[in-house]
């Protein structure tokens, strides 16, 4: 009997040491559109304000105009090129043709402040949101964000136009060729 308790006091010390060094993260059961503008809860990457994707990415009637969505990490080297890129390249695009970008990062919360970091000592011209729960995952097409970079474009009508998953030089000119398309 002594040998039972001793064991199972044993035990229980273990599970509660165990448990204390275990970070745990617990996703909020939120009921996601598979359909764009989806119903994603989206943070700016200055603060902890929480918005929505179907606010933020909604089609405006009155000024409708294609959206790209490029994903990506803080950690990712591939995801840095491809947005310093669209960084360099953003002001003459914007001349020649009319739509809006929108860079997502799908980081862990520990890695969150570097989001803003990142974006602002590259200078990102475009808008940045962290999708804290990483729901964006389960409602992209082409098998969700199994690879970053990926960039989808959706057309006026907020259908999905253009799709690309990682990044080379010159992905970029297929991706303005294809804004250029749409507008």
């Amino acid at each position: 009997m002594k040998n039972r308790l001793l064991f199972v006091l044993f035990l229980l010390a273990a599970g509660t040491l165990f448990a204390q060094q275990r970070t745990y993260y617990t996703r909020v059961n939120y009921p996601v559109d598979s359909v764009y503008p989806y119903n994603i809860p989206l943070l700016d990457m200055d603060s902890t304000r929480e918005m929505n994707s179907k606010d933020i990415l909604a089609v405006n009637p009155k000024n409708k105009k294609p959206t790209v969505l490029a994903f990506w990490l803080t950690t990712c080297r591939p995801c840095h090129r491809e947005l310093a890129t669209y960084t360099a390249n953003y002001e003459e695009w914007q001349k020649q043709a009319d739509f809006r970008m929108v860079a997502i990062s799908i980081d862990f919360p520990h890695r969150f402040r570097e989001i803003a970091t990142i974006a602002q000592e590259k200078q990102f011209p475009f808008e940045v949101y962290w999708d804290r729960d990483r729901l964006f995952r389960s409602v992209m097409p082409y098998g969700g964000l199994n690879g970053l970079p990926q960039v989808f474009i959706f057309d006026k009508e907020g259908k999905l136009a253009y799709h690309h998953k990682g990044f080379r030089p010159g992905d970029e000119l297929t991706l303005f060729a294809k804004i250029q398309e749409l507008q």
